[in-house]
């Protein structure tokens, strides 16, 4: 079974200029659209001026396809649950001695692809991690995409984020809708859906949303100790 991401967002189609974007992006940001924006029409010299235009802005997080643009806008409740699963994983792969690297939401870009992305939070593991250790800035002839992506899709957006992951090359997805977490793992171009994980053994989609869920009624040194319990259990 493949992953599927649900319902079209707002889209806006015609051509636009950096500015426009950038004044649509503080609009996103300012009245808290929880959907986001797609925009058509996008140049790829328009998506790299907005880029660097709004180098270290990590709200809203931009995604371009090919022409398209996605402003998407991080919420408090996003927030929160992207952070607890990047806990999760740090806190299991110090428990299982497993090299990881977080690269957070880092500008993945390639010119000959047309394409880009923000994520959520992206790791690095095993020999990957070594290679990316040092790295300032990302260039995407010498360094591969995150082994690990994840994505928090609560407002269902049909904009493929999944094709852009794909053509990335990046191994696996973690993504969770609000209500469960599903792992995508990358098979002949497209994220097939998995109960477990291929990266991190001994990880289920099951326990990752019980874990997500319980931090929300938890203290977080409770939900600690009961994640650091679990990954003891796994070694």
């Amino acid at each position: 079974m493949s992953l599927v991401l649900s319902p079209p967002l707002k889209k806006v189609r015609k051509g636009i200029s950096p500015e426009t974007v950038k004044a649509i992006a503080r609009f996103v940001v300012e009245n808290e659209e929880s959907e986001g924006v797609v925009l058509q029409n996008v140049a790829w010299k328009t998506y790299q001026r907005i880029l660097q235009d709004l180098e270290g802005v990590n709200n809203p997080r931009f995604f371009y396809n090919k022409g398209e643009l996605l402003v998407m806008p991080n919420s408090p409740e996003h927030e929160e649950i992207k952070d607890t699963i990047v806990y999760f994983i740090n806190i299991l792969c110090e428990e299982l001695e497993v090299e990881s690297r977080s690269f957070g939401s880092t500008t993945y870009q390639r010119a000959d692809l047309k394409r880009g992305f923000e994520p959520d939070s992206c790791f690095y593991f095993g020999e990957n991690e070594a290679k990316m250790r040092g790295v300032k800035r990302l260039d995407m002839s010498r360094f591969s995409a995150p082994d690990l992506v994840i994505e928090i899709d609560i407002t269902s957006s049909s904009f493929d984020r999944l094709g852009i992951f794909a053509a990335f090359g990046v191994r696996e997805i973690w993504r969770f809708d609000g209500e469960i977490l599903e792992i995508g793992l990358l098979e002949n171009g497209v994220y097939l859906k998995s109960e477990t994980s291929e990266i991190l053994k001994g990880v289920n989609a099951e326990k990752l949303t019980e874990f997500i869920k319980s931090s929300a009624k938890l203290s977080r040194l409770e939900w600690q100790k009961n994640v650091r319990d679990w990954a003891r259990e796994k070694k």
